[in-house]
């Protein structure tokens, strides 16, 4: 028997004596050989969702209209797939799978999204430069036109960082899908480069992890029947700010020019996707805690000139 198939769960031990260590030949004592799994949707999932939110609102005053919200959360269910999703969903949420469908509670945990803090903030300003205005606000139409009627606006968004779980490589409880990862011990996490690719564990914790795996620390395989811990961990966090300027000439009657400088991500942030698209978190992977994708994109600019008439 192969050693990997003891320590992945005795569902895989069992599947090895019935088809590569029987002496007859594959019998398929222990499994049916047309199928692995009866997977069904039921409507017997739960989730809650409680939430602080606050939002102050600065209304059109000397030129300024900014919007600040707050939103502090918790989300729980069961499994976070959409309706529409299937066993191996490929969206950013992956399946729904219940590990043990008799007792489907053990998959209980925070939502795929569940995101704990949510700050945004947005704003519009026309700068008091120009005619009329607090600055220069004489009777030249020159440097009217060059410096007065521009408008600055922004927009603002932070989030705490989203969830993520660690799977087993093998079928402790459910042959069809793999468990999850149960913390035995404190595990670090710390975003920084190692060989030009972003990992999520701190120092050298993913080869920690995966050499004491077997040992159960600091995290170990679930046992046959649990589910393992959902959602445990906690990857990047989100931050993105965009904002534009822009000014328009009145021209003649009907006639206008508009001009409009616009950023995104203006601080370029960085930020790294855990979803199971973008995350390897497969224990014992050689690639354990890689990321593959990015939550933000990076900075651009854009200019438009329009001419309305």
């Amino acid at each position: 028997m192969r050693p990997v198939d003891l320590d992945a769960g005795e569902t895989s031990a069992l599947y090895t004596l019935d088809l590569y260590d029987n002496p007859n030949g594959p019998q398929f004592d222990y499994f049916q050989s047309q199928f692995s799994s009866l997977f069904v949707w039921s409507s017997i999932g739960t989730s809650s969702y409680h939430a602080l939110q606050v939002t102050l609102r600065h209304p059109s005053s000397h030129g300024l209209t900014t919007d600040l919200s707050y939103t502090w959360s918790k989300s729980l269910d069961m499994g976070s797939g959409a309706e529409r999703s299937n066993e191996y969903s490929t969206d950013s949420f992956g399946g729904s799978g219940i590990q043990n469908s008799w007792n489907p509670k053990l998959n209980k945990g925070v939502s795929d999204f569940d995101t704990r803090g949510l700050v945004t903030f947005d704003w519009v300003y026309a700068l008091p430069v120009g005619r009329g205005k607090q600055f220069l606000g004489g009777d030249s139409r020159v440097l009217d036109a060059v410096l007065g009627g521009w408008q600055w606006s922004g927009l603002s968004r932070w989030a705490s960082p989203l969830p993520f779980s660690v799977t087993s490589p093998g079928w402790q409880t459910n042959w069809q899908l793999e468990g999850f990862g149960v913390v035995t011990s404190p595990v670090k996490i710390q975003k920084h480069i190692v060989d030009g690719v972003p990992q999520v564990w701190a120092g050298n914790a993913a080869s920690e992890i995966n050499n004491g795996i077997y040992n159960g620390s600091p995290i170990r395989l679930p046992y046959p029947g649990e589910a393992g811990q959902r959602n445990e961990f906690r990857g990047d966090g989100y931050f993105d700010l965009d904002s534009a300027l822009s000014k328009t000439w009145n021209l003649h009657e009907e006639m206008k020019l508009k001009f409009a400088g616009e950023v995104y991500n203006l601080t370029n942030a960085v930020r790294f996707d855990d979803s199971p698209l973008n995350l390897n978190s497969s224990l014992t992977s050689g690639t354990f805690g890689a990321y593959g994708g990015m939550l933000t994109t990076y900075r651009r600019m854009q200019f438009g000139l329009r001419f309305d008439f």
